[in-house]
């Protein structure tokens, strides 16, 4: 028999995990769907490096705004972890945006965003060898290589030719993963002795100083922006990284490392059924099936305490 109190706390740990599932869903439907309105916004109307430094800058002066009018508790940091969130803002953040842009530059979307996406395999190994808090177990390996190979599908439509990995970007690609990689692990290791917005207005704070050294002030205003360009840049640094962030911060809370690794893997699908309705791209029946590949490994996740459960009865 099953005591009530164990009963209970298997409802409340199967809550926790569902509200984290939740949460990270809600960040990935906001990355994904910015995609292909910040491609819309680099083609028509910014260059790339104003749309990567304002997202992080912006956001960051309103969380400053806010705080300093609201709650100044949230800017107490203990000094000896000032550079876990210098890190965290320049290699998580702004080198991530700046390497995955790199890289679909000098590549193309798809080489970027899978190489970029190859990041689970490298939390899940991490997470397991270093900081010995998640567990390799068959629904976790089994879930991770469903993920990658439906996001393959989903991005190429199963042709490699549209993987193009050359020039600096042999070197950008992989680091693009790698700082996401860090921005997932960093992240999870902050929150559990921080506030979400401590996190998130150091993260951006330091990427924020970051782009200020790689593109002066004074360069952003020879731009010659009007009220509405402003807007715009405004509206996307809310919609694109300050929404989604609080959201997959929120969500790290609940889950490891590894799951939310392998769920992030949901962006790049999301972002191209986006681009299909919005942009009017293409989307095939071989994408398609790779959405539905990252769908079922993010399922196999949901019930991994049911199939773990079920499979230690058999043994």
């Amino acid at each position: 028999m099953i005591s009530d109190e164990a009963k209970t706390n298997t409802l409340q740990y199967s809550a926790h995990k569902f509200r984290g599932f939740l949460l990270l869903f809600l960040a990935v439907l906001f990355w994904g769907g910015s995609a292909p309105l910040g491609k819309f916004l680099i083609v028509t109307r910014f260059d790339t490096l104003i749309i990567v430094q304002t997202r992080t800058s912006l956001a960051f002066v309103l969380l400053l705004i806010f705080f300093l009018l609201i709650d100044r508790s949230v800017f107490r940091i203990e000094l000896r972890d000032i550079w876990k969130f210098a890190m965290l803002g320049v290699l998580g953040v702004a080198i991530t945006n700046y390497t995955y842009y790199y890289t679909v530059k000098e590549a193309s979307v798809a080489t970027a965003i899978l190489v970029q996406y190859t990041a689970p395999m490298w939390i899940v190994l991490y997470s397991v060898l270093f900081l010995k808090e998640d567990r390799l177990d068959r629904v976790t390996i089994v879930s991770l290589v469903i993920a990658l190979v439906g996001c393959y599908f989903a991005v190429t439509s199963g042709s490699m030719q549209s993987i193009n990995l050359k020039g600096w970007a042999i070197i950008t690609g992989p680091l693009s993963a790698f700082t996401f990689a860090y921005q997932v692990i960093g992240t999870k290791q902050l929150i559990k002795r921080y506030s979400i917005w401590t996190l998130l207005l150091y993260m951006f704070g330091f990427s924020a100083i970051f782009w200020l050294c790689v593109n002066p002030p004074w360069n952003v205003i020879a731009k010659h922006y009007n009220c509405s360009d402003w807007g715009i840049l405004w509206m996307f640094a809310i919609v694109s990284i300050l929404i989604p962030q609080i959201a997959f911060a929120s969500g790290l809370k609940y889950l490891d490392a590894s799951t939310a690794g392998i769920i992030s893997v949901m962006e790049p699908v999301i972002a191209i059924v986006a681009a299909f309705l919005i942009l009017g791209e293409s989307l095939s029946v071989i994408q398609m099936f790779g959405g539905l590949m990252v769908l079922l490994a993010v399922g196999l996740l949901q019930a991994h305490p049911l199939i773990m459960r079920k499979m230690m009865k058999v043994e």
